[in-house]
């Protein structure tokens, strides 16, 4: 673990005079870390501290012996099999139709003003973190090395992958609005990456009903309405945030007349909830807190908090000067237990198998029957083909999935990720009780998603 104490130092700059000779030292202690430590005890949060440094460097396959290199094998390939017996299982009870997946990330590089940018900062070695984010995710969509071909590539792939599903199954395409200041102008040194309206809408459009799309607009936008009314009108299902990588806090009061629109346009809010990655300067994790996104339930709008508010910790706004730190899932579990929301305030399961979580909420979201009818699925892809951080190990001496059921399913990940993340959501109980059809089939809770 000591390791983990000299990344943070390395990372922040304080090691920089050593240059690639303290990178390379460092990554080679990780390497042998992993044979003695097993990835599943890290958190997520130290895990990809720990991935920066390897990340950076050719380092004769020390990624691939620690087994985090996505194969990026395909459906057809040979070795993948699914057995007959759990692929009836897991669809037994489900109607296809209606099955959606809500969190599916698409992302690209372009030069026009109406293609998916990603900072150059994601792919600079001056920013390991940053670096190694970014290529942990693009070997997770298999984007292959030559930027000019990312965007056909991120959605081809995503396209094979999605025709694994029975036909009528599909998935929700998120676009993604900058970072924004204060003045409500776009700031691109502050921006991770950019997925515009128009972008998501016409992968959608050209699916044939496979995608659905997502809009995303920063409510501090001057024409944020007016913003909201054309991704409506353009068939938008959603509108999906990330207010750590926004600059957006759900709570100001700025916020309360686009909540008034998204309520009248019938467009529900895809929140994120819980920590997210430090990969923005200057930003304000306590975005992420679920108690800030109170104010847009007041208004009356459609919320799902993504990923269930499943990471990280943070003030309790409901005590006096908020200044006790509680695990976020706490406090998503209030809000869902508070009848005033009921109807309104749903949780969306994508990333919740991840690790870092905190203690007994998995069980808790299989067991609590209450919640059931508010759960929704997704997939957080390309999240699903990120292998470091999807371990069915720890799930098992959870006792949330049977071991027989990880040796069924672990292959999946290889040849496609989305099938695996479905596949292990279905297996998964607790105590014998397992999240009912309702949750997968999602379709109800989206604008212009009904059945065919």
């Amino acid at each position: 673990m000591v390791v983990f104490l000299r990344i943070r130092g390395l990372l922040s700059g304080t090691h920089r005079g050593k240059g690639k000779l303290a990178l390379r030292r460092m990554a080679r202690n990780i390497c042998t870390l992993s044979s003695r430590e097993p990835l599943r005890m890290f958190t997520r949060r130290r895990l990809l501290a720990a991935l920066a440094i390897p990340a950076t460097l050719p380092l004769g396959g020390c990624w691939e012996a620690l087994g985090l290199m996505n194969p990026c094998a395909n459906p057809g390939d040979p070795g993948h099999r699914i057995d007959p017996a759990l692929a009836a299982r897991v669809w037994t009870g489900l109607d296809p139709r209606q099955v959606l997946d809500l969190h599916v990330h698409i992302a690209g590089e372009g030069t026009g003003p109406g293609d998916p940018w990603v900072n150059p900062a994601m792919r600079s070695l001056a920013h390991p973190f940053s670096y190694a984010h970014f290529k942990l995710m693009a070997n997770a969509a298999c984007l292959g090395d030559d930027p000019a071909n990312w965007s056909r590539r991120y959605v081809s792939r995503l396209a094979v992958l999605a025709d694994e599903f029975p036909a009528g199954a599909r998935f929700l395409l998120l676009a993604l609005d900058g970072y924004h200041g204060e003045d409500g102008r776009l700031d691109r040194s502050r921006t991770i990456f950019l997925v515009p309206d128009d972008y998501a809408a016409g992968i959608a459009r050209n699916s044939g009903g496979r995608f659905l799309w997502a809009a995303s607009v920063h409510p501090y936008r001057e024409d944020a309405l007016e913003r909201l009314r054309a991704a409506a009108a353009n068939g938008a299902s959603a509108v999906k945030w990330i207010p750590y990588f926004m600059g957006i806090d759900p709570a100001s009061p700025r916020c309360r007349p686009f909540y008034r629109e998204i309520a009248k346009l019938g467009l529900p809010l895809i929140s994120h909830g819980g920590w997210q990655h430090e990969l923005v300067d200057g930003g304000v994790q306590d975005y992420g807190n679920p108690l800030r996104l109170r104010p847009a339930l007041e208004e009356g709008a459609t919320v799902i908090v993504s990923h269930c508010g499943m990471q990280g910790d943070f003030p309790d706004l409901d005590v006096a000067l908020g200044r006790k730190v509680v695990p976020s899932f706490s406090l998503f579990a209030r809000l869902m237990d508070e009848p005033a929301w009921r109807g309104k305030l749903y949780g969306d399961l994508s990333a919740v198998v991840l690790g870092g979580r905190q203690p007994g909420a998995l069980a808790r979201l299989i067991s609590n029957y209450d919640w059931h009818p508010r759960l929704l699925n997704g997939s957080d892809y390309p999240g699903p083909g990120i292998v470091a951080v999807m371990g069915l190990k720890g799930l098992v001496e959870e006792g949330v999935l049977a071991a027989k059921d990880a040796e069924r399913i672990w292959h999946i990940q290889k040849h496609n990720p989305l099938l695996f993340d479905f596949y292990l959501k279905r297996c998964l109980a607790w105590k014998g009780e397992r999240w009912p059809a309702s949750v997968f089939e999602t379709r109800r809770v989206l604008r212009n998603a009904g059945a065919d």
